[in-house]
């Protein structure tokens, strides 16, 4: 049953993120100003190896996919900028439900041309439930996209990850 409620509220988050997405963009194409801003939305999706810390079990590949939404208006400081993230992870280990939603607050900026780094703290709302941080490097592949490199720490998996964030 807890199964069933995780993934529900998985496919919940992520249609909420689209439909608050779609709403703007009517909003906009009505006249009415938005709330949110159509252009701070971004998608994402990636792969990661996964490990516990338990005996007798592998490392494993899993995937997740995210949305994203810019915070301009929370400037921390200059060069710095920030995002909300919510996203859905399959951690790939066999025989056991090891999936989940979660969410974190991202902080990010440019090290060196097309060279960035970000952090992330939030929290995994799925089987590894707990505080999430998380640190890594980003590469701009272009205006729109982006490829991240990132190690991510929960209370049982930790993670390797390599996501892509595409902005719309």
């Amino acid at each position: 049953m807890l199964v069933i409620i995780q993934k529900t509220a998985a496919i919940l988050a992520f249609t909420t993120l689209l439909s608050a997405y779609s709403g703007v963009a009517s909003a906009a194409a009505s006249g009415n100003k938005p709330l949110l801003n159509k252009n701070k939305f971004s998608i994402g999706a990636g792969v990661s190896i996964n490990s516990v810390d338990v005996a007798g079990v592998d490392d494993e590949t899993g995937f997740q996919f995210f949305g994203a939404y810019d915070l301009s208006a929370v400037n921390l400081m200059d060069g710095v900028d920030s995002s909300i993230e919510f996203g859905y992870m399959d951690y790939g280990f066999d025989g056991v439900d090891n999936d989940g939603i979660w969410a974190t607050f991202v902080v990010d900026g440019a090290i060196s041309g097309q060279l960035g780094w970000l952090a992330r703290l939030g929290l995994d709302f799925g089987d590894d439930s707990g505080l999430m941080l998380g640190a890594g490097v980003s590469l701009s592949l272009s205006k729109k996209l982006d490829t991240r490199l990132e190690y991510v720490v929960r209370d049982d998996v930790d993670s390797i990850q390599l996501n892509f964030i595409y902005r719309l």
